[in-house]
């Protein structure tokens, strides 16, 4: 349990990657609003004679490997990839293009577009097309050749979901499943556009599909043959030795080499190992396993003997007792060896730092210390040291490489990628993850791919990458459908994502199959039981729920996980008795309390625990209590006069409000099918709006996922997210300082449009002004003056890099060190100590990108950090809404509350410019 880079892309030759291969250009998105009128639908018909050349119509072949949905666009001829990435687009024949304009063909000209390379002018104009399945399949298309797989996939996934039989988009989604290097479902996917038997096409689907199978088949049987010899050797010592295969399979080889050393009963079998140890050698250039050989043939087998057959049945799963082996290896001074190479097969038998230290005292070989000190970091982080586990990771990595063993490699980024994912550093897990699997392909170590791709898959869920992680899991249970383990982890993450989609049928099905082959459902699966027991209940979860709960001991979980698993234990028990499930629910607050600093999972569990309470006091009717749990929950106060108080969980949904009159109301409501939308209108029924009409200003507690986003309350309303304390920071006794940070150059890669200058901000009333211009406008610079100030206005660019912070950040221009961004995390370890006015005028500032259970923006880590009251956009602004901002500034200064300064200059611009609805999604944070 845990719980994102949005970077320009150019040009590039990986698997991940295959702009190249595709086709033309990649564009770039900047901040703005493109405002666009209504056009009259796409009519498909055959292309005239002189709108021939709009479709590349005389070509022999046709320049995108894409489909799109245009019929005279959508003619077969083999696919040509362009010569070189630097191929020039051929121009628009802008005769018949204009023509189309005239007659408001909107997606005949984005069509067009995209078929003479230029994705940004066809992503504009499919902007102007009413919504339709062709509309998304070729949206889908631009947005592949742009190199935007996740929004590619989402688009293709909806199409063919609405419109299973859409041969564009089953089409371009075989492509982008191969770009990505799902190659099974790439395949699967193709050999559906072959059955429909469509000239030409299905012809080159065919092909594609048994071109992409083959390849697949081959590295998997090759790894499959080398991994059979190697166990066929363990139960039969008289079987052949796979050297010749070890050469090619060298990690492989080398992790068995050690479990036929330690099985070997006398020393003749062990000198059989020799040439296999000269061949692993000679792959880490060094002679370490020669020399092993030489040493462990030198030992008397007379006591060894018996204990290397019981290990060999340890490595195989079949020894009955692995525990009392591991005591009386403990007892036997001579096997060292085989205790350490038994107790890194059997994590479940305690062990501590002092006992590996001691087994590892003489011990040189780089693969043992590798395996040891991963082992050593899994103890740290059931021991809650969590830093000292990931430093002690990353050095086993940096020695790893240094010493030439990738497979060690492969493992080490898998272990990092799931402890940053757990940790909530999702980009940090997504690239470990990544890493893993591609240098796993490079070394042909298939079973080590699967792993990686769960890891994906668990990443970019927590991310709510819905498309793309599902993805991940079609293509590992094609992988590996015989592997039971897994296969249970691959449907049980399927129906953590069939929960999140508002499916429990759908959820209910996929934990079934997780558990079809014995596994147990573990405290993912354990999570998933106690929300089918609200949603899609059976008889049999209960005992399945509470026998996952009581194999969590600290000998298996660290501190976090147990907080998790009194977490899912009030879940589940306060559906069927609502004091009782409030009782562990508490606890489960209580326990994570001590560990909120350093464990995810801890933040995760009290995020999650409130929330269940506040949506749990919803549905029995006591929305006062249900007020104070979101007020708890956010460590504030309930504040004074009129509120507003909200949260969600999965279905349900709670309101309630405290109006003028001090008269509590409340809502609830379990019948929400769709994931919230970024604007929450509607989310409070109008009856309880209504209760607030008469309040000079509403205070709003709304418990995460609801703190980022607009519309919760009517524009017409005055009101404000409360995120403090409830009371205003102190005024500063010095005299009022405004910062004003503009005209910042961020780096030129992220390709950010120049913001107009902030010469015209209105200083009335600063007796000090700080500018920081340009260069100047460096992040440690922008941090110092804001401690001081009373007033700071920053006119930047808002963008989302998940490899920096998982809340928006402002770009700034570039330090020495080549930082560039102001982030949440670092606000949140300053002091503001004027109590400043904050006006975020940049892109997107309250944007958060999706996440599971946390938030973490701007807005609020301003407010945390000492500042009175934040302004800030959750969408895309204008490049002048400097004027509104000002406006809002002035109103204040001359008196007016934060929020009815807000709603004022908002109505006001509703009524000058009726089009201008970005004012609706300006946040106010006190």
């Amino acid at each position: 349990m845990t719980g994102l880079q949005q970077t320009p892309r150019g040009t590039r030759r990986s698997r991940g990657a295959g702009v190249t291969r595709l086709g033309f250009a990649v564009g770039l998105v900047l901040c703005g609003l493109l405002g666009f009128g209504a056009v009259r639908a796409w009519k498909q018909q055959a292309p005239a004679p002189g709108t021939r050349a709009l479709w590349l119509a005389d070509l022999p072949t046709r320049p995108l490997e894409v489909r799109l949905s245009l019929p005279a666009a959508d003619v077969y001829r083999p696919y040509a990839p362009p010569r070189a990435p630097d191929t020039l687009a051929r121009p628009v024949p802008l005769g018949p293009l204009s023509k189309l304009e005239e007659h408001g063909d909107a997606h005949g000209v984005a069509v067009s577009y995209l078929l003479h390379g230029d994705t940004e002018q066809a992503l504009a104009h499919l902007g102007r097309t009413p919504s339709s399945q062709d509309r998304d399949s070729d949206q889908a298309a631009a947005l592949l050749l742009r190199g935007r797989h996740d929004e590619a996939l989402t688009l293709l996934d909806a199409t063919l979901e609405a419109a299973p039989d859409h041969p564009q988009a089953r089409w371009n989604r075989a492509v982008l499943t191969r770009e990505l290097g799902l190659s099974l479902v790439a395949a699967t996917t193709f050999e559906e556009v072959a059955a429909r038997a469509e000239p030409g096409w299905s012809e080159e689907a065919r092909e594609q599909a048994r071109s992409l199978r083959a390849r697949f088949q081959a590295r998997a049987d090759a790894w499959k043959a080398t991994r059979e010899a190697f166990l066929a050797r363990l139960r039969k010592p008289d079987a052949p030795l796979p050297v010749e295969a070890s050469a090619r399979f060298p990690g492989l080889a080398r992790e068995r080499f050690y479990d036929l050393l330690l099985s070997a009963e006398d020393a003749a079998r062990v000198r059989e190992l020799l040439p296999l140890a000269k061949v692993l050698d000679h792959a880490s250039g060094d002679t370490a396993l020669e020399a092993t050989v030489q040493r462990v043939s030198a030992l008397d087998f007379t006591r060894r003997a018996p204990f290397a057959r019981e290990y060999a049945k340890l490595v195989l799963d079949e020894h009955p007792a692995p525990a009392s082996l591991i005591e009386r290896l403990r007892q036997e001074a001579t096997a060292r060896d085989l205790l350490l190479g038994a107790l890194l097969h059997t994590p479940g038998v305690a062990r501590t730092h002092d006992e590996l230290r001691a087994l590892t005292q003489d011990v040189s070989d780089p693969w043992i210390l590798s395996r040891v000190a991963q082992e050593g970091a899994r103890l740290d982080d059931l021991a809650g040291h969590g830093a000292q586990a990931g430093d002690r990771l990353r050095a086993a990595l940096s020695e790893c490489r240094a010493r030439k063993l990738p497979l060690r490699c492969v493992d080490l980024l898998t272990r990092l990628s799931q402890r940053a994912t757990a940790s909530n550093r999702l980009v940090e897990g997504e690239e470990s993850a990544r890493a893993a699997w591609q240098e796993a392909a490079a070394l042909g170590e298939w079973e080590r791919e699967g792993a990686a791709l769960v890891m994906l898959a668990n990443a970019t869920r927590f991310q709510v990458r819905i498309a793309l992680s599902r993805a991940y899991l079609t293509e590992s249970l094609a992988r590996q459908p015989e592997d039971c383990k897994a296969r249970t982890q691959a449907h049980r993450n399927l129906a953590s994502l069939a929960l999140m989609r508002f499916r429990p049928q759908e959820a209910r099905q996929e934990m079934e199959e997780s558990l079809a082959c014995g596994q147990t459902p573990g405290l993912q699966g354990a999570w998933i039981l106690a929300d089918l027991a609200r949603l899609d209940p059976r008889p049999s979860d209960e005992a399945r729920l509470r026998a996952e709960l009581a194999r969590v001991t600290p000998l298996q979980e660290n501190a976090g996980r147990r907080v998790l698993a009194t977490l899912i234990a009030g879940r589940f028990a306060v559906v069927r008795d609502w004091r009782t499930g409030q009782k562990e629910l508490r606890r489960a607050i209580a326990e994570a309390e001590p560990l909120l600093r350093t464990n995810a999972d801890a933040k995760d569990a009290r995020v999650v625990a409130y929330r269940t309470l506040a949506v749990s006091a919803g549905h029995a009717g006591a929305f006062r209590e249900a007020l104070d749990v979101v007020a708890e929950s956010l460590q504030v106060p309930v504040p004074e006069g009129c509120v507003l108080a909200a949260a969600v969980e999965d279905e349900r949904t709670v309101a309630v409000v405290r109006g003028h009159q001090g008269q509590i109301r409340g809502h609830y409501d379990a019948s929400r099918t769709r994931p919230l939308r970024d604007d929450l209108k509607g989310l409070v029924p109008e009856e309880l709006v209504d209760l607030l009409r008469d309040c000079p200003s509403v205070s709003v507690l709304a418990a995460p996922p609801l703190d980022s986003r607009s519309g919760i309350l009517p524009a017409d309303l005055a009101w404000s997210y409360r995120v403090g304390t409830g009371a205003p920071g102190p005024l500063s006794a010095k005299p009022p300082m405004h910062v004003v940070v503009s005209d910042v150059e961020p780096p030129s890669s992220l390709r950010l449009a120049r913001l107009p200058s902030a010469a015209e901000v209105d200083l009335a009333g600063a007796q000090r002004l700080l500018r920081l211009k340009g260069t100047q406008a460096t992040p440690e610079r922008v941090l110092e003056a804001m401690e001081q100030a009373t007033d700071i206005d920053i006119h930047a660019h808002g963008v989302v890099d998940r490899a920096l912070s998982d809340a928006t950040v402002i770009a700034l221009s570039p330090q020495q060190d080549g930082r560039y961004a102001l982030t949440a995390e670092e606000l949140r370890r300053r002091h503001f100590h004027g109590a400043p006015l904050v006006v975020l005028g940049a892109c997107s500032a309250a944007h958060l990108p999706p996440f599971l259970h946390q938030t973490s923006s701007l807005p609020q880590a301003f407010v945390a950090s000492g500042a009175r009251a934040v302004f800030a956009a959750t969408a895309d602004i204008p490049n002048d809404a400097g004027a509104f901002f000002r406006a809002v500034r002035e109103r204040i200064q001359s008196g007016a509350e934060p929020s009815q300064a807000l709603r004022a200059e908002r109505l006001d611009w509703h009524q000058k410019q009726p089009g201008m609805r970005w004012v609706d999604k300006v946040l106010l944070y006190q």
